[in-house]
């Protein structure tokens, strides 16, 4: 089973989980994956970046980005307790992608993280939600099946 690597920034709010974005990344390195990411995820001059320790996040400050690394350890079950809603999101979108899916391939895994990050950040206006979809439904442009399956996405 091949298995893809996602990073996901979720916007901490007072008591909640905010917005959300999710990315499927080619590698682990600071310069060419997780750098750009946080970066285009975050307002730079407000955000404080909170991460688990990974070392490839250390060049943050460099850029810029005010960075807070709470190291996990080797236990496991801290994974709730350093990252919160991180790892909620990761739970909840596994749930999602399993029950409704069951499973879903590498090739197109970036668009169903867009679609549950999309419905993640409208969460609080679910009645709303046929309306937003409807409208970008009809603003795009069409996908017929033919592309669909032959473009590379990611």
């Amino acid at each position: 089973m091949h298995k893809c690597i996602v990073v996901a920034a979720v916007e901490q709010r007072r008591h909640t989980a905010g917005r959300v974005r999710l990315q499927v990344i080619n590698g682990v390195t600071f310069e060419r994956d997780l750098g750009p990411f946080v970066t285009r995820a975050i307002d730079i001059d407000q955000a404080v970046v909170r991460t688990d320790g990974f070392p490839a996040y250390r060049p943050l400050e460099r850029t810029g980005v005010r960075h807070d690394a709470r190291v996990q350890g080797l236990d496991k079950t801290r994974a709730k307790e350093v990252l919160p809603w991180a790892h909620t999101t990761f739970g909840n979108l596994k749930t999602w992608l399993r029950g409704t899916f069951h499973g879903v391939s590498g090739k197109h895994l970036q668009l169903y993280l867009d679609e549950f990050s999309y419905r993640f950040d409208r969460r609080w206006v679910e009645d709303r939600l046929g309306g937003f979809i409807l409208r970008r439904a009809a603003r795009a442009e069409p996908l017929p099946y033919r592309r669909l399956v032959a473009e590379p996405v990611g």
